[in-house]
Formats: C-alpha cells, sequence, structure tokens
C-alpha cells in the first residue's frame, strides 16, 4: 500500500475514533452542563485522551492527543491556554483547539474571548466540533439575552439535520429562547416535541417539566 494511501486511513481511523469519543460526550453533555458552567468537561477529555490511546492512535493525531491532554491539565496549568492559543491555528486540529478554548474562556467567565475563538471553527468542515462550536454560541447569545441570534443560530444547526448532534438539545434551546422572548405557545410546541419524539433523550425530562408548567400557566 503506497504511503499517502496508508496516511489517509490513519487520518481516517483517528478522526472516526475522534468522533466517537465526542458522539458519547454529546449524548451525555447535559449530565456534565450547568446552563453555561462546565462541572467536569476536564473529566471528559481526560477520558477522552485515554480512549484515543487505548485505540492506539495518538502517535497519528499525536497533536489532537496533546491538545486534550493541554486542555485538560489547564486548572493545574493555566499556562497551556497560550499553548492552546498557538496550536489554534494548525489547520484541522486548530479546529478542536479553538473550540476546547472557547469552552475554557466560556467557563473563565469571558464570553468575548469565548466567541474569538469559537469563530475560527468555520463552517468549511461541518463536523461534531462545527456543531459544539456553534451550540456554544447559541449559549453565548441565550446569556446575554441576545435571543433572536440563539434561535437563529439553532435553527441553522437543525436544518443541517446533522448525524453528529443531538437534535432534541437544538430544538429545546430552541424553545427556551422562545420561552424568554414571550413566545409561549411556539415554545411549549417545540417542548412537546422533545417530549414525544426524543422521549429517551438527554432533555426529554427537563423538556416534560417544562410542558407541565407552560400548560398549567395557559
Amino acid at each position: 500500500m503506497k504511503r499517502t494511501e496508508r496516511k489517509h486511513l490513519k487520518e481516517d481511523g483517528f478522526a472516526s475514533s475522534l468522533q466517537r469519543f465526542f458522539n458519547f460526550f454529546s449524548h451525555h453533555k447535559s449530565i456534565f452542563f450547568i446552563g453555561l458552567g462546565v462541572v467536569a468537561f476536564g473529566i471528559l477529555v481526560f477520558l477522552g485522551v485515554r480512549f484515543l490511546q487505548g485505540q492506539g492512535l495518538a502517535q497519528q493525531g499525536r497533536v489532537e492527543s496533546q491538545i486534550l491532554e493541554l486542555y485538560g491539565n489547564l486548572d493545574k496549568a493555566p499556562g497551556n491556554a497560550a499553548k492552546l492559543e498557538e496550536m489554534s491555528s494548525q489547520g484541522r486540529p486548530g479546529r478542536l483547539a479553538s473550540l476546547l478554548l472557547g469552552n475554557y474562556y466560556v467557563s473563565q467567565g469571558n464570553p468575548q474571548k469565548a466567541e474569538a475563538f469559537l469563530a475560527k471553527v468555520t463552517d468549511n468542515v461541518k463536523d461534531l466540533v462545527y456543531y459544539q462550536a456553534q451550540d456554544l454560541l447559541g449559549q453565548i447569545a441565550f446569556q446575554r439575552k441576545d435571543y433572536d441570534k440563539a434561535i437563529e443560530i439553532y435553527k441553522a444547526i437543525q436544518a443541517d439535520e446533522p448525524k453528529e448532534f443531538p437534535v432534541d438539545e437544538v430544538i429545546f434551546r430552541q424553545a427556551e429562547a422562545l420561552e424568554k422572548k414571550g413566545q409561549k405557545a411556539e415554545a411549549l410546541a417545540l417542548y412537546k416535541k422533545v417530549q414525544d419524539e426524543y422521549n429517551e433523550g438527554a432533555f426529554a425530562y427537563q423538556a416534560a417539566q417544562k410542558v407541565r408548567q407552560l400548560e398549567s400557566k395557559s
């Protein structure tokens, strides 16, 4: 097999493994997030590194693995942020660094800086990293009470029908923004959609609570 073919196979193998890790994170992330406050994201990142190493792919994806390790140690070594910022311009691996920096600066109460890095995750490749970045931008807009912007972001994600990102979360976030805008009927319809069509999803219970609350006030 030619060297270039082997290289592409290794890259594809790493990408699919990283994707599976992020799929796990995406499916379970409601456990680890409270609003915009990250409770245990560092633990997941640590597990992600171990996952990649367990797949025997750390060498092929050594830059991505290094990014995850730097991020996982940010609490103990804040200087890692500067290293990640340098790496955020390194092509494909830089997208991951930008996403993690966005998450980090959100957790540090610096949404402006978070937005600057999340904006670097462009739509040239619409993968899970891209949709996670968009999700964080939507949450930042929501916290700023820019509900129209949040709705716009989540509608755009939903329109893409991504297989890599949980649709129930996208719909739930839209409903929250509509509710804050005072559009209770539209919000209720979306909460019911999550409750009925995604009843085994991570947001089904919260959606059911919202349905009860809004119906009790109508």
